[in-house]
């Protein structure tokens, strides 16, 4: 998992959502008949309802309005026009990041690099987040909000570990770790992972018991059934 700098630069975040936006436009325009194709991680949605979700909140994240974790897909507009309308932001998105605050710029990154796996799982296509620029970022702010949640809910503190670097989360020192590739303990964190797959991490405590209020923080809870599997990557 490499990324240049921090990964929390304006001109870094632009690279790495420019980078996103491209990838997610190839995935849906590479076969025909795309837009009404259903995404597991967000059963109320077709693709072409996700890439309105993701244009609202780009032009919301513009508009400096606060609503940017608002799930309401844009309307009216048909897969080629979203996309179209995704592409001419482009110039708009790349001052607003300059302007914008930085906790604000990493929930924009953390939505569309999530909502490119939940796609990718959805098509079919390969999964493989390790270099991408994205996905650093998007982890630790994932680690970030899972923290709160633990801290909010006067849980003990974890530890979290992957093979690249490890987190505690919580006040105090850890009383327990959770070990995992960092893909799937991002979307363990991420409410794309159901209650028994989080368990099925290597847990040196018992997350049944103590840590699973945790896992319902922001938008996110685990699904009520499986829409991926965990891939140990």
């Amino acid at each position: 998992m490499t990324a240049a700098g921090t990964g929390h630069d304006p001109a870094e975040q632009y690279s790495a959502y420019r980078r996103t936006r491209e990838n997610i436009t190839g995935l849906v325009t590479r076969t025909p008949n795309t837009a009404s194709a259903g995404v597991p991680a967000c059963p109320d949605w077709t693709v072409r309802d996700l890439i309105g979700h993701l244009v609202h909140i780009c032009e919301s994240f513009i508009a400096l309005e606060d609503n940017q974790i608002d799930l309401r897909p844009r309307e009216g507009v048909d897969l080629a026009g979203l996309l179209n309308r995704w592409a001419a932001l482009d110039c708009e998105l790349r001052e607003a990041l300059g302007r914008t605050p930085e906790l604000r710029r990493r929930i924009l990154l953390l939505d569309v690099f999530s909502h490119e796996i939940d796609l990718r799982v959805g098509l079919g296509e390969t999964v493989a987040p390790s270099g991408h620029p994205a996905f650093p970022g998007a982890l630790d702010l994932a680690t970030m909000g899972f923290g709160l949640a633990v801290h909010g809910g006067n849980l003990p503190a974890l530890r979290i570990d992957t093979p690249e670097r490890d987190w505690v989360v919580g006040e105090g020192a850890p009383v327990a770790t959770v070990h995992g590739p960092a893909f799937d303990v991002f979307r363990s964190l991420t409410g794309r992972r159901t209650w028994q797959q989080i368990e099925d991490l290597r847990w040196s405590g018992d997350p049944s018991v103590t840590w699973t209020p945790a896992f319902v923080w922001g938008p996110f809870a685990p699904p009520a059934k499986e829409v991926e599997p965990a891939r140990g990557i």
